[in-house]
Order: structure tokens, then sequence, then C-alpha cells
């Protein structure tokens, strides 16, 4: 594709290319001028009504002495108009050259545009504009456009819009011609047997004196990257329904657009395409298929589309989308990508074959880029793409959430049909490793986040006396540093990703998750696996948490509503695990040292005692891989035993504890049960009516007595045990009126239940937390995790709804009366100091 470049001093820029396979020349003038440079006029069609009227006549030949002098010299000419470009072209003898290139410049230079006959050209377009009216594959191309595009001009049909055409006049169009058609917008391409510096000479003595001219391009508006998925229907009277889905990309130019014309291939290019495959041989939904990657320098689209009976619309919509995902999954195989690259660079070398063929190419690369050289830049990228960078391209460009779904024809789809169908599941798939750690996945690509959450059984129940607090310290201590990341590594990772990282401890696990944007879950994956089997603990380190933690049993202290909740709970749970909290005290706190956390660690992060919950835009069987991988080196181990922790009988206590405060609190408390008890069900029914501001204790104790700043109620269940609070916050003064009360209300309660009525508000409210605790992929993560590590199934909080739903006022009642016995409360008292020692 040698060439030779020569710019006149007008600006005019002549490539010549000889080829003396045959005695033949193509002679091209291209101005640099379509439909996106009409400026005022966009849509209105100024530059394809231009090439209309260059061939009615000029300053020196009539039309008729344009066609016949043409014909005479063996030519044949013609012309186009795209976006960005309006081509003339005749090709012919070689021997005539200047011959060609004097009537093509004559046209160029010295058209009339006279009134009469732009009148009678624009009733031709106006029956073209027609005909492309009732083609409906001609209204599926223009809808894609409206519809990917808002603000470039690549939005409008290159012949215009009917409306804006009707109102155009001679000087328009003719303006249009003095604006651009200078020689310093416009290059000339010569290809055949012709002699190069000859040729140039000829173009010299018959376009030099084309005078230059102020020339100010067109600056194009930048396109807003779309966000969001676009739907537009047109209906048309036919049997047929045309579907198309259109993604924004890059221009011509640009560094992947080779991948894209081959992945354009790959999916709809003749009938081993994969949109053949499917849709029309393997399924027989479609009639035909088709992809195409174009636009102009700036902007571009990718569409594909099928044409298909009404009733199968939204089937074709939705195969279109999953033959696309699946190419973005996968990639092309190596012999499909090979044979892809052959046909493409088949047309590519068919179209040097011939004079046309090697000027347009020539053209075109010089239009897009200014170089000469991209001809053969572009053939070698074509040929050095592998299947990698096919799939890659695919996972860039053509996103689910980016995608302008349009169809024509008699049949409306339902909005988002072909997007929607595919847009949540609410089946979690779960996994067992070889390492024995259980992994669920919920695939949920309404939003580019995944959230993931390692749970591993710990905590309070496993933790003896004296390690009180061991695991929320351990915990705290993973993020002190790896063997590969510093602790400033560790907090920066995921927050410089947009991303958040979780790493803590609650009643009875370890909580180890991350929350990252779609892309970023390998380096989430890779950076808990780190933290679990990498972590250094270093001494330093504990030193700093043990302060922490302190702090925060200090904080506990200074609270009197937690100091009466922690004193009921250790009163009700004496001499068991749970007596104690998950923050320890500051005696065994104090006392932890690296070797105690590590033993915890190493007995706790194992794969038979972990549940890896993944929630967000993921393929499960992706996602299982990596998981595979960054958990390699999980230790099985063995899950922990924790056993139940029944009750033991023992006589009520009343303590009273003095503060510095001015307000008295009371807790009423009693044993319950743990979370495998159907009974919970029911006391999760009588926290929620006792909680709220219409309970109850509320408006007896607080509105009608007066008696309260507070009153509510707490249920606490966990592995094997638990127990239900009562509280009130009062006047020191008031706290025995407040306590009579209070126990007057739960012996009714324990006597008779909930009535119906608050049964019906508390199943509602309790839905309504259900519902809202669905918003975000995080919890439900951490829900999935939490049910199957304590042994209830991963499927347990879904059944919840019904479970509640089926709860009867007897079986509340029966609660109560078992669990809410008030001969058997726990009363504990903060008061003030002054009032104690009164």
């Amino acid at each position: 594709m040698s060439a030779q470049l020569r710019t006149l001093d007008n600006g005019l820029e002549v490539i010549v290319r000889e080829d003396h396979q045959h005695p033949l020349v193509s002679v091209q003038i291209w101005v640099k001028a379509g439909s996106i440079h009409e400026e005022k006029w966009t849509g209105a069609g100024l530059a394809h009504c231009v090439e209309h009227m260059l061939f009615k006549g000029t300053t020196r030949r009539t039309a008729q002495e344009i066609s016949v002098g043409i014909q005479q010299l063996g030519g044949y000419v013609n012309a186009y108009t795209t976006f960005n470009r309006t081509v003339y072209w005749i090709d012919g003898l070689a021997e005539n050259t200047e011959g060609y290139l004097d009537i093509l410049a004559d046209m160029v230079r010295h058209s009339r545009f006279d009134a009469a006959e732009l009148a009678k050209e624009q009733d031709v377009i106006r029956r073209e504009m027609a005909m492309g009216n009732d083609e409906p594959g001609s209204q599926l191309q223009h809808l894609v456009q409206r519809t990917s595009f808002r603000t470039h001009p690549l939005q409008h049909p290159i012949i215009g819009h009917r409306a804006v055409f009707d109102q155009v006049k001679r000087d328009d169009v003719f303006g249009f011609v003095q604006r651009h058609y200078v020689p310093n917008n416009c290059f000339v391409v010569i290809a055949g047997a012709v002699d190069a510096e000859a040729t140039l000479v000829a173009v010299e003595r018959v376009l030099g004196d084309w005078e230059r001219k102020p020339y100010e391009p067109v600056i194009q508006p930048q396109e807003a990257r779309q966000l969001g998925q676009r739907f537009a229907h047109k209906d048309f009277a036919t049997e047929l329904s045309h579907v198309a889905l259109g993604w924004q990309i890059p221009g011509d130019g640009h560094a992947d657009k080779p991948a894209l014309d081959v992945l354009a291939f790959l999916l709809g290019s003749g009938r081993s395409s994969r949109l053949n495959q499917e849709l029309r041989e393997k399924r027989g939904i479609a009639h035909s298929t088709w992809a195409g990657a174009w636009g102009s320098q700036e902007c571009g689209v990718f569409n594909t589309d099928v044409e298909c009976d009404p009733e199968n619309t939204a089937i074709c919509q939705k195969a279109m989308l999953e033959v696309i995902r699946d190419m973005k999954a996968k990639g092309p195989r190596k012999d499909e990508l090979a044979k892809a690259l052959r046909a493409t660079l088949g047309y590519q070398l068919r179209s040097l074959a011939t004079t046309k063929g090697q000027a347009a190419i020539l053209g075109h690369g010089w239009l897009t880029t200014g170089s000469l050289e991209y001809p053969q830049q572009y053939l070698g990228k074509l040929s050095r793409l592998t299947p990698e960078d096919i799939r890659s391209a695919a996972q860039k460009y053509l996103l689910d959430e980016t995608c302008s779904v349009v169809s024509v024809g008699s049949h409306v789809p339902e909005k988002q049909g072909a997007l929607a169908a595919t847009s949540t599941s609410d089946d979690v798939q779960r996994f067992t490793l070889k390492n024995g750690l259980t992994l669920l996945v919920q695939e949920n690509p309404r939003l580019p986040l995944i959230s993931i959450r390692g749970s591993f059984l710990a905590g309070v129940p496993v933790e003896t006396h004296d390690k009180a607090g061991v695991t929320q310290v351990s915990a705290s201590l993973l993020l002190k540093g790896t063997k590969t990341r510093t602790t400033a590594q560790i907090s920066a990772e995921l927050e410089n990703r947009g991303g958040a990282l979780i790493c803590q401890s609650d009643a009875h696990r370890y909580l180890v998750g991350a929350d990252v944007m779609r892309g970023d879950e390998s380096t989430g994956l890779d950076l808990i696996s780190d933290l679990l089997l990498n972590a250094t603990l270093p001494a330093d380190g504990l030193e700093k948490v043990r302060k922490l933690q302190l702090a925060q049993i200090q904080e506990e202290k200074e609270d009197p509503l937690t100091v009466a909740m922690r004193r009921a709970r250790a009163e009700i749970f004496a001499g068991q695990p749970f007596a104690r909290t998950a923050l320890g005290t500051e005696t065994t706190v104090k006392a932890l040292t690296v070797a105690d956390c590590r033993a915890m660690l190493r007995e706790s992060i194992v794969g038979e005692n972990g549940v890896l919950s993944i929630v967000g835009d993921v393929k499960a069987s992706v996602i299982r891989k990596q998981v595979e991988s960054a958990f390699a080196r999980l230790p099985r181990g063995k899950r922990r035993e924790i056993t139940q922790f029944p009750a033991t009988k023992r006589k009520p206590v009343q303590p009273v504890i003095p503060m510095e405060k001015e307000q008295a609190i009371l807790v009423i408390g009693f044993r319950t049960v743990g979370l495998h008890s159907e009974d919970v069900l029911a006391l999760t029914l009588i926290d929620e009516a006792c909680s709220d501001m219409g309970s109850r204790l509320f408006n007896r104790i607080r509105e009608e007595l007066g008696l309260a700043y507070y009153v509510g109620a707490q249920q606490f269940a966990a592995l094997g045990a638990g127990a239900f609070y009562f509280y009130v916050g009062t006047d020191p003064k008031k706290v025995d009126m407040a306590q009579q009360e209070m126990l007057r209300l739960i012996a009714d309660l324990a006597k008779n239940g909930l009535t119906k009525a608050e049964i019906t508000r508390a199943k509602t409210a309790w839905r309504s937390q259900w519902l809202r605790a669905q918003q975000g992929n995080g919890s439900m993560a951490d829900s999935y995790a939490w049910n199957e590590i304590n042994g209830l199934g991963y499927a347990h909080f879904q059944s919840l709804p019904a479970k509640i739903a089926a709860v009867t006022d007897k079986d509340i009642k029966r609660a109560a009366k078992a669990y809410l016995d008030v001969a058997s409360a726990t009363i504990v008292r903060v008061m003030p100091e002054q009032a104690v020692a009164g």
C-alpha cells in the first residue's frame, strides 16, 4: 500500500498510489464534510443534498455534458455521503486520469446550484426519504442512532429529517458548499496504472489554482458516556419485527476498533456467526441476524439486530443478550477467531484487488488517522488479535447496563423486557470446597457491586473465662500487617478502589469481608485470604488493639443502660459463657498475648469451620474458581463444637448498681432459648410488639403514667442460649412505680399473650424490617453466612416470612407463659450514687 503524498500550496492534500496490474485508475475527491458537520442545520441533510446537486451542472458543463463526458472517457462516476465525509469518484481507464480529474474538479468547484434544479432535486430526495420511511431496516437504523446518542450529531439520519429539510433554501445549501468545499478541507486520492510524479503534476495543474480560504473545523459536542439502559420502539405496519441492541463505542481511529470489527464479524457476519447459528439455525426464532461497528472519528455504535416474527420479539432480545454474554464470559474459540480473522483479512485484501478499493482504503485511513500507514497498521492489529482481546473488548463495551434496546414493528415490547429477564436471581448456589469451606453465591447483576463475607465460628461460646475477648482482639490484630502487606496497605487497598474492608467479630464468629466494585472481586478475595492466612500478628500491634478494646470496655461502663443490661446478662447466664460479652473484661484483655490470639485463629480459621458468602454482580462458576485459588492453602480443620447451655435453676437476684448519673435505669431480664428453637419466632414478635412507640409499654408507662423517658424490649438469641429484656429509663424517684407497673404488664403478657391487633402490627413491622434488610448485597451476604455458620442453613432468612406469618396467638401466649414468669425475673437497677447511699 505504498503511496506518495503531496500537499499543494492551497492546502489540498494529494495521495497517489501506483498499481500497474491493470490499465485502470480510480480518481476520488474526498471532502471532509458529512452529515455531522451541518452545524445550525444539523439534521437537515445538507451534505447529502449537496452530493445530489453536484451532478446538476457547473458553470462549464450541463448535467448531461457531465455524464456524457465521463462516458466518452470510459469512466463510471458515483458519490456517497456518510457522517463525516462526502466522496466523489470516477473509475475508468488510466490513460484518461486527467480527464476524470478535470470533471470532478469542475463539479466540486463550479457547480451552479440553480434554484429550479435544487427544487427538483429536493423532490427526488423527498421520495428517497419516503422510501426509507417504508423500509423497516432503515427505520431501525435511525432509531438506533437517536437512542444511542443525545448530543452528538450521529443521532440524526444522514439524509436528514423531512421537517427540517423542507425549510432548506438555495442559499443554505450553497452556503454549506462555500463553507466546507475548500481545498484545505479536501484531499484527492488516485490509485491505478499511473505515473505518480506525472499525476501529481496533473493535479497541480487542475486544482492548484483552487483558492484556499479561512476554515474553522467543526467542533463536535462530546457525547456523554451512557450510564443507563435506553429503550425505544417505533410502530410500523409490517408482518415482521426488527430488533436491535446498541452500545456506544469509540470512533474509527481508536485502538480497540480492530477488535470491535472482528467481534462484530464473530457475532453477526455470515451463516457461521454466533447470532445466526443460535437464533436462526438452532432456535429458529429469527429470520436474519447482523452485527456491526460503525460511526465517525469521535464515536460510534456497536449494534446487533435481528428480523423476526412479532411474537418472538422479546425472545430474540433475550437470546441476543445471551449470545453476547457468552462471548463476554468465554471469548471466541481459537479456531473460531482464526476463521474470523481470515475472513476479515480476506475482505480487506480483496478490496485491494481493485483500484477503487485501494483508493478507498487509503482515503479512509488518511481521513481517520492522517497516516498512510494506517491500512497496514490496521491489518497488523487484526492479525495479532487473540481470543482474550475479543473477550476484553466485549466486556469493556457491551455492558447490559449501557445497552440501548430498540425495535420496529407492530409488536410493542414490554419495557426492559430484554434486560430484566436476567437482571436478578433469588437462587443461592452452595458449594463445598476441597478444604471443607462452604461457599454460598447469589448472582445479582442489578448493580456492578459485590459483597464478600467470611464467617468462622469462634467468640464467646468457645472462649475460656480467662481468655475472654480474645476473638475480638485477634480480629482487630489481623489488620496490623501480613507477610506481604503493611497496615497502611491493608487499609488503603480497597478504599482506593472505592471499596471497603470488614474485619471484626461478634457473639460467636469472626467476620471478615469486603465490598467491592465489579472487577475488583479477585483483589478483595486476595486481601481477605492474606489476612486470614498470612497475618503477622505483631506484638506492637497487639498493644494498640488492646488499648482500643479497653477504651470500648470503659465506654460501656459510662452508659447506664449498657451497664444494667450487661449485669442482667451476667446474672442470667451465671457460670456459662454468655455471662461474658465479646469485649471481655479489663483483666482478661490486659492479660492476652500474641500466642493466645494465634491459637484462637489457628483453631477457628479452617475450612470446616467457615462459610464464605458472596452476593453481587458475579457468575457462580467464575467466582468459585477464584475462591478456590485464593483459599487453596486454608487447612480443612474441624468445626467448632458449641453445645447447648441449659438454663439452671437459681434464686432471682435484684442487684442495684450506683453510678454518678442523674437518671435511673431498670432492666428486667429472663432466660429464654437459643437460635434453633421455634420459640424464637414468637419471642421475636413479642419483642416487636413491645419495642415501638405504639406498644402497650410505651403507652402505659410513658404516655399515661409519665414514668419513663424511654421504655422497650430486646431479645437476645445466640447458639445454645437466649435472653429477653425489658428496660426503662426513669426518674430515680419513680423507679419503684415504674418497676411495679412494668412487672404488672409483663405478668399480663405472660398470662394473656398479645392481642390480635398487636400481633398484626408486630408482623407488619417485622416484615418491613425484613424487607429493608435486603437492600444491599452486604446485608444479604451477611444473613446467608450467619444462618449457615450457625447451622440454620442459608435459606433460613428467606423462609422467615412464612414462618413468622404462621405464628399464632396461641404460640405467642405459650412462649410468653414459658419464659416471662415474673417470679424468675432478674431485676437490675442502676441508680444515682446519692440515691443508693440514701
